[in-house]
Formats: structure tokens, sequence, C-alpha cells
């Protein structure tokens, strides 16, 4: 059964269909509240969950997190705020407006989908 999850983890959950739920998953956190890089990894890390899942089958996701947040501020759905800390600069992230509309319209969308797929599946 092991060999099987593994399975799962690397082919049929493609790198596509991973990089979708990093996108969601990212916007919805970012949606909460500025954050800064690092401590979103950490969350994310430790709610472990479906990226936790893959880390531990061998998909690195730590990459993943930060080209999926640079993706983001380049589509205008995120912006960054570089800031000095604690006598750190750290990468501030808070959601834009399109950020919002996008997550709200995607959300809607997976929804719709998921509930098609279920009926055409049972």
């Amino acid at each position: 059964m092991a060999r099987a999850n593994e399975d799962f983890g690397r082919t049929f959950l493609n790198k596509g269909v991973r990089g979708i739920a990093m996108k969601l998953v990212l916007l919805k956190r970012i949606s909460k509240g500025e954050i800064y890089s690092y401590a979103l990894l950490k969350e994310i890390d430790q709610k472990s969950g479906f990226f936790g899942h893959l880390r531990r089958h061998g998909v690195g996701i730590k990459n993943d997190i930060y080209n999926t947040m640079k993706a983001l501020e380049k589509s205008g759905y995120i912006r960054m705020d570089a800031r000095i800390d604690n006598g750190r600069l750290k990468k501030y992230y808070s959601i834009t407006k399109s950020g919002k509309d996008v997550l709200k319209q995607t959300r809607r969308i997976l929804t719709s989908s998921m509930q098609s797929l279920m009926e055409i599946t049972r």
C-alpha cells in the first residue's frame, strides 16, 4: 500500500495539479493576512497535509513554493514589500484585489467541477 501511495503522489498528481493546488493554498493563506516568505514556508511545512505527503515521498516543495510566489507576484495576484525587521531583510507578501478575485472565482469553478466529477464517477 505504501508503494501505491508513493506512485499516486508522483504520477497521478502530476506537477500541473500540484502547481494549481500550490497556487490556491498560497493565495488562501496570504488572503488571511500579510506574511513573510520564510514564515509562510514554515507554516505550510508544519501543517503538512497534501504537500507534506508529497514531501515524505521524495517530492520537494521548498523551491516550488518560492517559484509559485514569484509567479503569483508577476501575475499581479500578490505583492511583495521588502523591509528590515530585527536587522534582517524580509519579504512580506499580501494579496491584491486581483488575487482576491481570482481566488474567489477559482474556488467557485473548482467546487462546481468537483461536484460534476463526483456525479460522473459514482
